[in-house]
Protein backbone atom coordinates (compact mmCIF):
# COMPACT_ATOMS: atom_id res chain seq x y z
CA UNK A 1 0.00 0.00 0.00
CA UNK A 2 1.50 3.34 -1.30
CA UNK A 3 1.05 6.33 1.71
CA UNK A 4 -0.98 9.26 1.06
CA UNK A 5 1.49 11.86 0.35
CA UNK A 6 3.48 9.67 -1.96
CA UNK A 7 0.51 8.93 -4.14
CA UNK A 8 -0.14 12.82 -3.79
CA UNK A 9 3.56 13.52 -4.76
CA UNK A 10 3.01 11.25 -7.87
CA UNK A 11 -0.47 13.08 -8.81
CA UNK A 12 1.10 15.97 -8.82
CA UNK A 13 4.04 14.72 -11.17
CA UNK A 14 2.14 13.40 -13.42
CA UNK A 15 -0.43 16.37 -13.41
CA UNK A 16 2.81 19.09 -14.21
CA UNK A 17 4.37 16.70 -16.89
CA UNK A 18 0.88 16.06 -18.74
CA UNK A 19 0.82 20.18 -18.29
CA UNK A 20 4.13 20.75 -19.59
CA UNK A 21 3.47 17.74 -22.08
CA UNK A 22 0.46 19.71 -23.52
CA UNK A 23 2.45 22.98 -23.62
CA UNK A 24 5.15 21.60 -25.73
CA UNK A 25 2.73 20.15 -28.12
CA UNK A 26 0.91 23.51 -28.59
CA UNK A 27 4.04 25.32 -29.22
CA UNK A 28 5.35 22.62 -31.67
CA UNK A 29 1.66 22.95 -33.24
CA UNK A 30 2.41 27.13 -32.97
CA UNK A 31 5.89 26.82 -35.14
CA UNK A 32 4.00 24.69 -38.26
CA UNK A 33 1.25 26.74 -38.78
CA UNK A 34 1.52 27.80 -42.61
CA UNK A 35 0.65 31.72 -43.06
CA UNK A 36 -2.93 30.89 -44.57
CA UNK A 37 -3.94 29.35 -41.49
CA UNK A 38 -2.95 32.82 -39.58
CA UNK A 39 -4.76 34.96 -41.86
CA UNK A 40 -7.70 34.75 -39.01
CA UNK A 41 -5.44 37.53 -37.21
CA UNK A 42 -5.83 40.15 -39.21
CA UNK A 43 -10.08 39.81 -38.75
CA UNK A 44 -9.69 39.51 -35.31
CA UNK A 45 -7.83 42.70 -34.71
CA UNK A 46 -11.09 44.74 -35.81
CA UNK A 47 -12.62 43.52 -33.19
CA UNK A 48 -10.21 44.18 -30.25
CA UNK A 49 -12.14 46.91 -28.20
CA UNK A 50 -15.34 44.67 -28.07
CA UNK A 51 -12.66 42.30 -26.47
CA UNK A 52 -11.52 44.70 -23.91
CA UNK A 53 -14.29 45.14 -22.78
CA UNK A 54 -15.13 41.42 -21.74
CA UNK A 55 -11.41 41.33 -20.21
CA UNK A 56 -12.20 44.09 -18.02
CA UNK A 57 -15.32 42.92 -17.30
CA UNK A 58 -13.94 39.29 -16.58
CA UNK A 59 -10.69 40.78 -14.18
CA UNK A 60 -13.36 43.26 -12.38
CA UNK A 61 -15.23 40.03 -11.60
CA UNK A 62 -12.36 37.74 -10.56
CA UNK A 63 -11.35 40.70 -8.30
CA UNK A 64 -14.76 41.05 -6.61
CA UNK A 65 -14.51 37.32 -6.44
CA UNK A 66 -11.04 37.45 -4.76
CA UNK A 67 -12.25 39.96 -2.60
CA UNK A 68 -15.38 38.55 -1.11
CA UNK A 69 -13.50 35.10 -0.22
CA UNK A 70 -10.84 37.20 2.04
CA UNK A 71 -14.18 39.28 3.92
CA UNK A 72 -15.16 35.52 5.35
CA UNK A 73 -12.09 36.15 7.23
CA UNK A 74 -10.93 32.00 6.52
CA UNK A 75 -8.34 30.51 9.10
CA UNK A 76 -5.00 31.77 8.69
CA UNK A 77 -3.21 28.87 6.75
CA UNK A 78 -6.36 30.08 4.22
CA UNK A 79 -5.50 33.41 4.60
CA UNK A 80 -2.11 32.34 3.06
CA UNK A 81 -3.47 30.25 0.18
CA UNK A 82 -5.87 33.70 -0.89
CA UNK A 83 -2.77 36.05 -0.58
CA UNK A 84 -0.70 33.57 -3.15
CA UNK A 85 -3.77 33.18 -5.07
CA UNK A 86 -4.27 36.56 -5.48
CA UNK A 87 -0.45 37.51 -6.36
CA UNK A 88 -0.38 34.87 -8.92
CA UNK A 89 -3.65 36.34 -10.30
CA UNK A 90 -2.39 39.89 -10.51
CA UNK A 91 1.20 38.62 -11.64
CA UNK A 92 -0.75 36.47 -14.52
CA UNK A 93 -3.35 39.52 -15.71
CA UNK A 94 -0.13 41.86 -15.95
CA UNK A 95 1.29 39.23 -17.84
CA UNK A 96 -1.07 38.60 -20.15
CA UNK A 97 -1.64 42.39 -20.50
CA UNK A 98 2.02 42.65 -21.42
CA UNK A 99 2.13 39.81 -24.43
CA UNK A 100 -0.47 42.26 -26.24
CA UNK A 101 1.59 45.15 -26.21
Amino acid sequence: MILFSVRSTLARVLMILGVMLAMFLIAWMALHLSATQLDWVQTARSSTPHFACWRVLLYTLMFAGWAAASRRRPKPEDQQRLKRLGLIGLSSIILVELSRV
